[in-house]
């Protein structure tokens, strides 16, 4: 925090070498990172620890949009002694391999995001994914969100907080905060394409409208408790309400993407969802394969350095379970 004048009041944030800065770092490092040490000049370490336990928070019930996950590392033609490379590399040759013409160049900087996969041990180069690729099969795939807190986020802070005088631990208060955890509310029928995992057939416990915990009732990917439906045209108006005021937003960015890329935009015209009740054609061994996904591509402008496209993800999620909500009312 400097002063470059006498007659300076608030001093200005400087800082060079850390991730505030980094290209090799997600966003939500730079702004993490920023944000504490900026706290620790103003407020002193205790508002530090309250605002990492609100971000910590933030990150794990999933409230956080795509765009503050994606790294970016530089891809080489070949590494020493024939190794694999990192994850980065990992993902540029599957992309090259499904896409000839897709050929990441010698040292030019990759997108990727890293999701989360079932079971304690994990390969990272598995679950290395293009920010494209996740916001086309969200249903199928979230992020990893302890992933990116211990190794990013909480490795980050170490290094500054963890140096004299304060000599803080940062896993110490990782540990101690409270985790709340995402409740799922969409889920895929198929991930590999053939299997059913057995996540699809548990439904919601949270209720939509009021947030408490509530019965689950089968599939149905929004749940309604007993007290919300003591009054069901009260229920039926907030249903309606958030359709209404999520299909208006979506209409908003959609005219504002029109505007820019001069194609048809429409806020059905973003995230396509196939009919759940169509089965593909049997193919020769005579198995069908039913399809529940999006319709690729995502819009008719995937740019993933546009902030609109990650609004327009989280608006279309939000229409999702709307429309969910007054279905399960009974409104259509």
């Amino acid at each position: 925090m400097k002063f470059e004048s006498k007659d300076q009041r608030k001093p200005t944030f400087e800082a060079k070498g850390l991730e505030t800065v980094r290209r090799d770092q997600c966003a939500l490092t730079q702004k993490v990172l920023r944000n504490s040490l900026v706290t620790l000049f103003r407020h002193g370490i205790e508002a530090v620890k309250a605002y990492l336990y609100r971000q910590w928070a933030l990150i794990l019930a999933g409230k956080l949009p795509v765009s503050d996950f994606i790294l970016t590392g530089r891809v080489r033609s070949r590494y020493r002694g024939g190794r694999v490379g990192p994850v980065q590399a990992v993902l540029a040759r599957r992309l090259a391999e499904a896409d000839p013409g897709r050929v990441t160049r010698h040292k030019e900087r990759l997108a990727y995001v890293i999701v989360a996969t079932p079971g304690v041990t994990f390969k990272l180069r598995d679950c290395v994914l293009t920010p494209m690729e996740l916001l086309e099969q969200w249903d199928a795939y979230t992020i990893h969100s302890a992933y990116y807190i211990v190794k990013h986020v909480n490795a980050a802070l170490q290094r500054c907080f963890g140096l004299a005088p304060h000599k803080i631990d940062i896993s110490t208060w990782y540990e101690s905060c409270p985790k709340p955890r995402r409740r799922i509310h969409f889920w895929p029928t198929t991930r590999s394409g053939s299997s059913l995992m057995i996540s699809s057939y548990f439904g919601s416990d949270i209720c939509s409208l009021c947030g408490r915990k509530c019965m689950s009732q089968g599939r149905s990917r929004a749940a309604v408790c007993f007290d919300c439906r003591e009054d069901d045209v009260k229920a039926l108006v907030a249903g309606m309400e958030r359709l209404n005021a999520t299909q208006r937003n979506s209409v908003a960015l959609a005219k504002r993407c029109n505007e820019c890329n001069l194609c048809f935009e429409d806020a059905g015209t973003f995230a396509t969802l196939q009919n759940p009740h169509h089965s593909k054609p049997k193919n020769l061994l005579g198995s069908s394969r039913r399809s529940d996904g999006i319709v690729t591509p995502l819009a008719n402008c995937s740019c993933i350095d546009c902030p609109t496209t990650f609004e327009r993800h989280r608006l279309r999620e939000a229409e999702l379970e709307a429309t969910a909500i007054c279905e399960t009312l009974g409104a259509f």
